[in-house]
């Protein structure tokens, strides 16, 4: 049976309501709706119909207070879209495919950006935080207030050979014994690393945990300055890793931090009007869901 939402006597399509399906089961469990399991289709129902509920919502208040997108920035947007298109003509065809009519595009676009005005208008209203409340946010979360430590480092990549593995292998194995003979690091790179990074000797500039997959990232923090690793395996093949510079953690002073947190604690109140506004919407609208 097909689910039926109405919210103040305007019914939603089921279209919409497999498109919301859709994209909160891609960002919550990186699935197709279809491929999720009997809970997790429970779960994304739930959210799809809380958030279908609050963007009707939001999209009524707003035509009552006349604020509604014009043709024009629904002009501007379409375009935005077609650009990553071939053709103007592609693009409609691609929504034909999809059986999204032009008028049904539009009245989406249109309600969309009408939902982002509405929203940016109640989003200036939230309370911009005080001095003592970045100050106190800063001294109760002195974990948070750290700069990781960072990592320079070259690499050279060899990719797999997955006709002949052995001769990737054989491969990186010959370039770390140069480098143990006392060749040049940076050289060697630019000459056999199938890395685009070997333009620049195989320098990656510096990074951050979480910044390289696991193997990778395990290899490179665990070296000093001037130290080149062992064959370190990844999905992308081999490497050798040279360490060139690095940054220690160290705590961070509120002055560098106290926009970040200016704008951490501006977002949340933010968000707390928006939810506080939309729980008023609900109490005063009428909400009917079958299905």
């Amino acid at each position: 049976m097909e689910k039926t939402i109405v919210i103040n006597g305007t019914p939603i399509s089921h279209f919409d309501f497999i498109n919301a399906l859709q994209s909160y089961a891609m960002e919550l469990y990186h699935k197709t709706a279809d491929q999720l399991s009997a809970e997790e289709q429970e779960r994304v129902q739930e959210i799809a119909t809380e958030r279908i509920i609050a963007r009707e919502l939001i999209f009524q208040a707003a035509l009552a207070q006349g604020v509604v997108a014009s043709d024009e920035q629904i002009r501007q947007e379409t375009q935005k879209v077609m650009a990553n298109f071939p053709s103007e003509e592609e693009f409609y065809a691609t929504l034909e495919k999809a059986d999204v009519s032009r008028e049904d595009y539009y009245r989406m676009i249109r309600q969309d950006l009408t939902v982002n005005l509405i929203t940016d208008q109640k989003l200036a209203q939230a309370a911009d935080p005080s001095e003592e409340e970045i100050a106190s946010f800063y001294q109760q979360h002195p974990d948070k207030m750290r700069k990781p430590p960072m990592v320079r480092a070259s690499h050279i990549l060899v990719k797999h050979d997955q006709e002949n593995p052995a001769q990737a292998q054989s491969q990186i194995e010959a370039l770390k014994n140069r480098i143990q003979a006392g060749e040049n690091f940076a050289e060697l790179a630019r000459d056999h690393s199938a890395c685009p990074s070997s333009a620049k000797g195989g320098d990656l500039g510096l990074f951050g945990p979480g910044s390289m997959v696991k193997p990778f990232e395990e290899a490179a923090f665990a070296l000093k300055a001037g130290e080149v690793s062992d064959v370190v395996e990844t999905q992308f093949g081999y490497h050798l890793i040279k360490v060139t510079d690095g940054e220690q953690s160290r705590q961070l002073p509120l002055e560098e931090v106290k926009d970040q947190i200016a704008e951490f604690l501006k977002n949340r109140n933010g968000a707390l009007v928006m939810e506080h506004w939309v729980e008023e919407l609900k109490q005063s609208a009428t909400i009917d869901l079958n299905g």
